[in-house]
């Protein structure tokens, strides 16, 4: 795994995260996912360069159902 050296979040930011309402954290928290999402299917791709998009797919979806146990 790599270490990744995070920046504190500013006051203002963490400011605006306790004024978000419910939605707006959901809306953030859905790009997020998506954002962790995209960045594992490139991973895939570049550490299986012949596997199909199914392939990806596939595993992915492996993935995903290990995580929720």
């Amino acid at each position: 795994m790599v270490a990744v050296d995070l920046e504190p979040l500013h006051p203002i930011q963490i400011r605006r995260f306790r004024e978000m309402t419910p939605s707006e954290k959901w809306f953030v928290a859905r790009g997020l996912l998506k954002t962790a999402r995209d960045t594992r299917r490139a991973a895939l791709r570049e550490q299986h360069p012949t596997w199909s998009t199914e392939d990806v797919e596939r595993a992915m979806a492996r993935e995903m159902a290990r995580a929720r146990t």
